[in-house]
Formats: C-alpha cells, structure tokens, sequence
C-alpha cells in the first residue's frame, strides 16, 4: 500500500514539473518581485496583450523576466564593451550598449507579437473550420460537441488551442457555453473569427437560421481571402523591386565605385570590400526578403519537409566534391558543387510541388462524382469504390487503393485517414477530414458532398488565382540574377582591359586570373542565391526556388563561356 502511495505521489510530481520558461519566470519574480510589480502599474494595457497572446504569464512575471534579461544583456555589453574598445580599440562594440533597452523593450512587447501570430495562424484555418462547424451543424451536433471534436484535431493547431480555451472555461470555470464562447472572442485578436463567435452566439441565443449564417460567413470569409492574396501579390511586387533595387542597383554602384577605387590607387585592396558584399551582405539580404515575403504572403499551417532531407542527404556528396584535387578554377568548381548540392532536392521539391497541385485541381472533380453518386442512391462507400475505374490524373491511384480498401471492408474513416497521411498537401489533408465528418456526423447527404465540392472548389480557384498573380515575380528575380551576371563581365572586362591599353593603363594594376576567378564565383553564388529568393516570391516555398537556383547556375557558365568569344577572360 505504502508503494501505491510513493508511486501516486511520484506520478504526480512529474505531471506538475515546471518547464525550463517556468523555472526562469519563477527565478526572476524571486529577485524583481518588487520592481516588477511597481512597473506593471505603469504599464495598465499589459494584461489585455497578455490575455490576446498565446503566452501563458501573468503581467508582473513577464516585466520581472523583462527586467532579468535585461541585467543579463547589460553584463554581456559591458564585458563586450571593454574586450572590444577597452582592449582592441574597436568603436563598433559601443553600439552594444543598446542592446540592453532593447531587451528590455522586446520582451515586454513580445504578447503583441505573439497575439499577431495567433491572429494569423486563425486566419489561415478560419476557411476550413467554418466548413468543418458547418457540416457537424448539418448533422445535429450540439455546439459544445463540435467544440470538443476540434480541440482534438491536430491538422488545425490554432483552431484547437481555441476550442481548448472555450472548453476551459466550460470545464474548469463553470460557465455556459455561450458565455465561454463570447470570452474567448472578446481576447480573440483575429477579427474575422472573433465576429464569427460573436455572430454564432447570436444565433445560438434567438434560435434563427444557423446553416444560413454559417454559409454567408463561410461566403464573406472567402471573398476576403480572395482579396487578401490580391494584397499579398501586390505587397510581394514591391518586395521584389525593392530586393531587385538592393542587390542589383546597389550592387552595381559598388561595383563601380570599388572598380574606380582600383583603376585611381592602382592596387586590388577594393576588391574585397565587394568580396565581402557578394558573399555575406547579399546572403544575408536574402534570407531578411524571405522572411518579410513569408510575412506576408498567405499559407497553410502545413511544411513539407521532404525537400530539405534530400538537401541534407546530397550535401555530403557535394562537400566530397568541393574538396577533391580535381584542377577546376574555383568559379567552375563551385557551380558544379551547387549543382551537385541541389539537383535531387530541386527534382523532389518539383515532383512534389507538382503532385500536390494536380491533386488541389482534381479533388474538387471528384467529390463532385461522389455527390453524383449519392444523387442515385449510393451510399458514400459504394459511390467512391465505382470510381476507382475513372480517371482522375494524379488522384486516380489514390482512388482505386481507396476503391480496393472499401471493397475488403475497411471502414471509410481508416481509408480517408490513410489517404491524406500519404499525401503532402494540407488542402487535401483538410477535404480529407471534412469528408471523415460528412459520412460520420451527417450521414454523407447530398447536400453535404454539393456545399464541400463547392467548397474545394472555392479553395482551388483561391490558390490558383495566388499562384498567377505571384508568376511575374519569378522573372523579376531572374532579371535580378542575369544584371548581376553582366555587372561582373563588365568588371572583369574593364580590369582585364585590353580596351584601356592606350589610356593610361601603366597605372593600371596587375590584375592575376585568380582574381578574375573569384569575381566569377562572386556571380555565381549570388546567381544561387536569387534563385532561392525567386522561389519565394513566385511560388511561395524555398524549396521551389531550388530549381530557379540551379537555372541561374547554368545560365552563369553558359554566359562565361559565351563571353570568351567577345572579351578576353583569363580564366
């Protein structure tokens, strides 16, 4: 007996172990308790913020985590400021001094960063959870039901943390439904989904018509997003022309000012300062476009990984590669080992990208044929096992398996199920659970297979129209990549200079072919990296600029070697 005691007890304190943040907050309320708590009056919107975030803290242990970070930035400045300038003379390590301001001020903000990103992870799903609610409605499924089947769904996080929420308060607080639901929308930071609540509540409340609500919102959701990826196009437009003025603007005027430094001094010391701009500033230029364009553009709460293993699995044979004896100049060298690093990860992600669309365009076809089919009287089962022998292009093996499955009596909820854990989009995915619930919760009506074909349609026709509007972009970084390509040829022409041979060139300086070799590899790389930024920008995923990146590549080493019958290369 005593064993069951010291077990129960043990069970229960390793259900109440604190997490690292925890364990930090608890240690720094101990020590800023009393600042903390002054601070927190003076800031009287911190609690609101908290309350709209995912964070889980209250006001005066966020200020006294603030203010711990904040003594812990300050002692790293002072230590890198009297390394850096007190030992080394270097100016630049003062700037570190306002870091600790900073800290301060991030962490304290920081409940309105993360209520920005509930607020879009919200938006992303809102589509599918207003079909989702509106098709367990169409099957008499009580609301506090409904709630309790999404928050344990894992395909949709955001809207499961949320029914989680309103459940707490049911559960834990005692509160009816209505008022829970009217809580979670007062400290909901999406707009739309906080008006869906508080319209649903009405609903609820004065006893109208709840699928007509649901289907007009369902309309005005789609019709907003259909206008949100119109904005998002156009804001991606600016972002390109303001990456396609950085890197290519900027760096041709550092091209020319670094050439004119050269051609003045009569040495190469310039040379580097574009060495550093090519390979470091460019880069990281890059990676901040991605992250602003992955701001803004729309997306689902869905990342294929397979591209990235493949990346990981060739970059060995590439870094081999890199480093064997071969005698190949270093701009040949280096696009071989790029190519080598991204080809089978640019066919995956190309492979994958394409399956993943051709089956968004033709699942709309099929839900159709099973709504048809429940038209004449099949139940859902028969319906799509007579389709396995119609063809649906990409989709057609997947529904002759499905087909088979029912044919041996698999029930359609393990055979759905199977289906989207095969496939890598989410849209598919989430049709996939939305199907589940049409056949378990509403019996698999007509209606109910009409409004979801309807539906997937809406959402196909949305993702299409975000592709063609982002198209463009894709050739806007390629001229991006072929003005860096011209910049460098113009620099190694005029450096090489047999047409300066009459104007001054003994002042010129000795230019060797490893210097010309490097400023080659320099187009190369940034070449690469654009490619990567094309993706980005015109299809939404880094994975789909592989082959943008290995395009501009080969068009480097096609434009050197065409270069050799016009200018002289020494290389």
């Amino acid at each position: 007996m005593s064993f069951r005691i010291r077990l129960t007890r043990g069970a229960q304190k390793q259900k109440t172990k604190l997490t690292a943040f925890d364990s930090f907050t608890r240690l720094a309320f101990r020590i800023f308790a009393a600042p903390s708590t002054g601070l927190t009056r003076r800031i009287p919107l911190l609690r609101d913020s908290i309350l709209r975030s995912n964070l889980r803290i209250t006001p005066e242990g966020l200020v006294a985590v603030a203010l711990f970070a904040t003594v812990i930035s300050a002692i790293a400045a002072v230590i890198g400021i009297y390394i850096g300038f007190g030992i080394y003379k270097i100016p630049y390590f003062l700037a570190l001094i306002a870091a600790v301001p900073l800290v301060f001020t991030l962490v304290v903000n920081s409940p309105k960063i993360s209520s920005s990103s509930r607020a879009a992870a919200m938006d992303i799903e809102l589509p599918f959870v207003v079909g989702y609610i509106s098709v367990l409605a169409g099957g008499g499924v009580s609301p506090l039901a409904t709630l309790r089947r999404m928050a344990s769904m894992n395909l949709f996080p955001a809207s499961a943390k949320e029914a989680k929420r309103i459940l707490v308060e049911v559960d834990v607080f005692g509160q009816d439904p209505i008022s829970a639901i009217e809580r979670v929308a007062r400290w909901n930071p999406s707009r739309v989904f906080s008006e869906f609540l508080y319209g649903y509540t009405a609903i609820l409340k004065s006893g109208g018509n709840f699928m007509a609500y649901v289907q007009s919102k369902l309309r005005d959701i789609m019709e907003s997003k259909a206008a949100a990826v119109k904005r998002s196009a156009d804001t991606t437009g600016t972002m390109a022309e303001a990456y396609l003025t950085v890197t290519v603007i900027l760096g041709m005027v550092l091209y020319t000012l670094y050439m004119v430094q050269t051609l003045v001094s009569g040495n190469l010391a310039g040379l580097t300062n574009l060495y550093f701009f090519a390979f470091i500033i460019v880069p990281l230029i890059s990676v901040a476009f991605i992250w602003l364009i992955d701001s803004i553009q729309p997306k689902w709460p869905y990342v294929d990984y397979r591209p990235y293993r493949y990346f990981l699995y060739t970059i060995p044979a590439a870094a081999i590669f890199w480093f064997l004896p071969l005698g190949l100049h270093l701009y040949l060298r280096t696009s071989i080992t790029l190519i080598m690093g991204m080809s089978v990860p640019a066919f995956q992600a190309f492979r994958f990208s394409r399956e993943r669309r051709s089956l968004e365009r033709i699942l709309p076809e099929f839900i159709r044929d099973v709504a048809e089919g429940r038209k004449t009287g099949l139940s859902p089962e028969v319906a799509i096992e007579r389709l396995g022998s119609r063809h649906y292009g990409v989709l057609s093996p997947y529904v002759k398996k499905m087909g088979a499955q029912l044919s041996w009596g698999v029930s359609l909820s393990k055979v759905v199920a199977t289906f989207t854990g095969s496939v890598g989009s989410w849209i598919t995915k989430a049709i996939g659970v939305l199907l589940i619930e049409v056949v378990d919760v509403g019996g698999g009506t007509i209606r109910s297979f009409s409004d979801m074909a309807d539906f997937t349609r809406n959402i196909n026709q949305m993702e299409g129209e975000r592709r063609a509007a982002l198209k463009p972009f894709v050739f806007i970084t390629y001229i991006a990549g072929i003005m860096v390509i011209i910049t460098t040829f113009i620099l190694v022409y005029l450096l090489s200079a047999p047409a300066l041979s009459g104007i001054g060139s003994s002042t010129l300086p000795h230019v060797d072919p490893n210097t010309i070799d490097l400023l080659l590899t320099t187009a190369v790389f940034d070449s690469f990296v654009i490619g990567i930024v094309a993706g980005k920008m015109g299809e939404s995923g880094v994975p789909d600029g592989f082959k943008h990146s290995i395009a501009l590549v080969v068009a480097s080493l096609l434009a050197i070697y065409l270069a050799r019958f016009f200018i002289s290369i020494p290389v």
